[in-house]
């Protein structure tokens, strides 16, 4: 199932790297799938604490803490994030092709350390 993303939101500091998606939901409106690179705190955790954390509102698991990055492909409009314990697929046609290009930056940003594979089409 493809979620339709409604907006995209980027987040660039010191401590923190975040792409952000406002994916439709039907009870709330919208609700954010979230990967999220802790910059400040990495070098303490453990090795496979250590990536891009997916997280999606709502969506809670026993493993949610380890729900890393594993893998994200960008074909046409669909975005597909892929984690050890999550899939998801996103509709970004409704996206601005400058938006999409500031995303890529920011994942590349985040894949530093080579922690996940990226595929741009």
């Amino acid at each position: 199932m493809s979620h339709k993303v409604q907006f995209i939101s980027l987040e660039e500091d010191d401590k923190d790297l975040i792409v952000s998606f406002a994916i439709d939901d039907k009870d709330f409106g919208v609700k954010s799938l979230i990967l999220h690179r802790t910059l400040y705190f990495e070098e303490i955790l453990d090795e496979e604490q250590r990536g891009v954390k997916v997280s999606l509102e709502g969506d809670s698991f026993e493993q949610e803490d380890y729900n890393m990055l594993s893998h994200i492909k960008l074909d046409n409009n669909i975005i597909e994030v892929v984690t050890p314990f999550r899939k998801y697929q996103l509709d970004i046609v409704k996206i601005e092709k400058s938006e999409i290009d500031d995303m890529l930056k920011l994942l590349r940003k985040q894949n530093y350390d080579s922690k996940f594979a990226i595929h741009f089409a």
